[in-house]
């Protein structure tokens, strides 16, 4: 307990990186937790590249996603703002740096559309008189009071709550004058505003059409300032992540992808579209896995931007179809911003978690500017790792393994499987915390790339579409038998680990092996059938993965869901959900939980309150903390 508790509230997460060219000055989003008030905050810190001075800049709890104007000027930061019991605002303040003052811009009736990140959130024009933002409308409610009507598909979402019939909208607002724009909303979500060089356009994404609850579909918009017009610029995109101008402002470089087999775009591409003719370009067809970046933009004459290979993260130069690596480490690069004479970049390695890196242009030096967690991991050792493959069926399917700091293969240690979300997310060269816990309480975790992972390939990627609980599930079960073979592993406990995708596959398997003797599930979809159309996650994603429509394909939905298999279940298992989890929704849980005990398996169900999908980084600390104490306790129980 005492250690878990160590991991959660000591250590300090950067999740945001914006730079000063004028003042070579960064600011950044500083994440922590206060345990005695069981709270999470964050605020916005700026660090003196001149003087290695750090320093305070705003002093709220909930201070997020600095963006300095390109003058240095004023920072934009969004606020979270209580307006009162039941209705908290993410508003959109700019502070002059000169005098510290701070003007709200959006109204309390606005909160800036951010879930999981807030990438395309704002951005301001180059000569910084202007900031363009992405908001949505809310209505304070009494839910006891009235009722919700319903009248599309995606009316509620993950973390973000009730959307009702409120689309994202775009403004923008000047500083000089005071005043708002709102650019015309067509019917549809729109984000990731992104002034042209010369301030007289507009570029951002929608996913406008009459098939927007039913489909993959968002492309890029150009709203032209002065005659008020918007414009359609492309028909192409099922997904799209970074958008910036080209110098003469005659193209927009675009991170996404065209393929509608993965609506997600895990597996990204950069493309070029010409704005005067609409044509589009595939720059790189390789298709690793390119990360969206929140300043996206050319500095001489090339995209500086940072990809995934196989789990590990690479930087580097993109000129036309020309591409040349600039930095590759054994980690993974959570976000970039290039200018012209320096790249600050956050990088989470195996050896501190999250670095703050400056990239000198000029001499190609590295320099480490913040280690937040220096002196955690000098008193708590990470983890050591090492990389394996077996090849099936044509695929390379990549595991990491991760040995207690004090490892000896004179001893032998139970085995944990950690498996990933998604089916798209992966395992990456980092520090991740449970695989941290798991390795500190005594156990070797083995964590699987299994087809369907992104930065393999899109065509690894789309391998496990229609097929979950197939190939992939062979993929896991080979590997870990592959490493249970080595004699410092006891083959007879070994436990399984998963979250969301994960906790569907940690189901799965133990519907169709007993070779486990322990399965932690965490937030697990179980029944397809039921989870179609209740998952804030879409239909489309379903008929995508799952084997079309789920009207005509009722009995593919139930082959491939955990619960018909719930039958032959004997492994010990506990249920983790929050309850108020929208992606995978807790009835999943609970039909699982109640079929196993009517059938007289040793299981528990444990609902978190007020637990989203992202509950883990985003719940009351007390309540992590909980998660993980049960999670190492059961596998305690069981394995030792």
């Amino acid at each position: 307990m005492e250690l878990i508790k160590k991991y959660i509230s000591d250590l300090k997460n950067i999740s945001w990186i914006s730079y000063d060219e004028n003042s070579d000055a960064v600011y950044y989003q500083e994440n922590s937790v206060e345990i005695n008030s069981n709270k999470r905050k964050s605020k916005i810190f700026k660090i003196d590249l001149q003087t290695n001075i750090n320093s305070e800049v705003t002093d709220g709890d909930n201070d997020s996603t600095p963006k300095i104007s390109p003058d240095g000027k004023n920072l934009a930061y969004i606020k979270k703002n209580k307006i009162s019991d039941n209705l908290n605002l993410n508003s959109l303040i700019i502070k002059d740096l000169s005098n510290g003052k701070e003007t709200q811009i959006t109204s309390n009736n606005q909160t800036i559309a951010t879930a999981y990140d807030s990438t395309g959130a704002f951005n301001w024009n180059n000569d910084s008189s202007h900031i363009a933002y992405t908001y949505r409308n809310i209505e304070e409610r009494d839910n006891d009071s009235e009722p919700y009507v319903v009248n599309r598909i995606r009316y509620r979402q993950d973390v973000v709550g009730w959307l009702g019939d409120e689309l994202n909208k775009i403004s923008i607002y000047c500083l000089s004058h005071k005043d708002v724009t709102s650019i015309p909303n067509t019917g549809g979500d729109d984000t990731h505003p992104v002034f042209s060089n010369d301030g007289k356009n507009l570029a951002f994404i929608s996913d406008q059409g009459d098939t927007r609850d039913t489909h993959w579909r968002e492309d890029i918009h150009v709203y032209e300032i002065e005659s008020l017009e918007r414009k359609r610029i492309t028909t192409y995109f099922n997904g799209i992540g970074s958008i910036t101008w080209s110098n003469d402002d005659n193209s927009l470089f675009i991170i996404g992808t065209s393929d509608n087999k993965e609506g997600d775009g895990r597996n990204s591409s950069l493309f070029k579209v010409d704005i005067n003719n609409d044509s589009v370009s595939n720059l790189n067809t390789d298709e690793f896995a390119y990360n969206p970046q929140p300043n996206l933009k050319i500095v001489n004459d090339n995209l500086r931007v940072s990809y995934t290979d196989k789990g590990v993260s690479k930087i580097v130069d993109i000129n036309g179809k020309n591409k040349s690596i600039v930095y590759e480490n054994n980690s993974k690069i959570l976000q970039l911003y290039d200018s012209i004479y320096k790249t600050i970049f956050i990088e989470n390695n195996r050896d501190n978690q999250e670095v703050i890196k400056v990239l000198n242009k000029q001499n190609n030096e590295i320099q480490d500017i913040l280690i937040p967690n220096l002196k955690f991991y000098i008193e708590y050792t990470p983890s050591n790792m090492n990389k394996f493959s077996i090849n099936r069926t044509g695929f390379d399917i990549e595991s990491r393994v991760y040995y207690p700091s004090d490892f000896s293969d004179n001893n032998v240690y139970p085995l944990i499987v950690d498996i990933h979300g998604g089916p798209h997310g992966r395992f990456e060269d980092q520090i991740a915390i449970n695989q941290e816990i798991f390795t500190k309480n005594g156990y070797i975790v083995i964590a699987v790339n299994p087809r369907g992972s992104s930065s393999y390939g899109s065509d690894f990627g789309k391998a496990v579409l229609n097929d979950w609980g197939g190939e992939d599930y062979h993929d896991i079960i080979e590997s870990v038998n592959n490493l249970a073979k080595e004699k410092y592993i006891d083959s007879s406990k070994i436990g399984l680990y998963g979250y969301s995708y994960g906790g569907f596959m940690s189901s799965w398997i133990i519907g169709h092996t007993n070779q486990f003797k322990a399965a932690v599930i965490g937030a697990p979809c179980i029944n397809l059938n039921s989870m179609s159309g209740t998952s804030d996650i879409g239909i489309k994603f379903g008929e995508e993965q799952w084997g079309g429509l789920r009207y005509d394909n009722v009995e593919k939905y139930q082959f491939n869901s955990p619960l018909t298999y719930a039958k032959n279940v004997t492994t010990p298992s506990i249920i983790l959900v929050g309850d108020r989890d929208y992606r995978c929704p807790i009835e999943q849980a609970e039909q699982y939980f109640v079929t196993l005990k009517r059938m007289g398996n040793d299981v528990q169900l444990v609902r978190y309150p007020g637990g989203n999908h992202g509950m883990l980084s985003g719940s009351a600390p007390n309540l992590v903390i909980d998660y993980w104490t049960r999670a190492i306790n059961f596998f305690d129980k069981n394995l030792k």
